[in-house]
């Protein structure tokens, strides 16, 4: 939390766009109960950090939790977000589209993952190297 504070801190203090996303392992669900939770989620929203997902991200039989998430420090641009359904692994794909990002500079690198070649016998086998 405090690596998270600060990095977030600096962040603010630049007035940066910055977009959070991950497997948080916090149920968003569970504020009141979940002190570390609560924590967390005062922490990001304490520098404007918004949870764009709202609903569970991973669902069983038995279970319903939201532990995967998108924060986005903007209140300005137009988001669209949510989760992808679609039964791949236990959890849902979640995704964040922004509208208009006019604010971003020319010279901006982003990070993705391309995968339009995607070959799965490929990973298949990488998994199973894998002791």
């Amino acid at each position: 939390m405090d690596f998270l504070n600060s990095t977030i801190s600096e962040i603010d203090r630049e007035n940066k766009f910055c977009i959070i996303l991950g497997d948080f392992n916090l149920d968003f669900l569970k504020l009141d109960s979940h002190p570390d939770t609560d924590n967390f989620l005062n922490t990001l929203g304490s520098f404007n950090f918004q949870p764009h997902i709202l609903q569970p991200t991973r669902i069983t039989d038995h279970s319903q939790t939201l532990i995967d998430n998108i924060f986005f420090n903007s209140l300005e641009h137009l988001i669209l977000s949510g989760n992808i359904i679609y039964d791949l692994t236990d959890h849902l794909s979640n995704f964040l589209i922004i509208k208009k990002f006019t604010s971003l500079p020319n010279k901006v690198k982003i990070y993705k993952r391309d995968y339009s070649n995607f070959d799965e016998s490929a990973l298949i086998q990488d998994i199973h190297s894998v002791d």
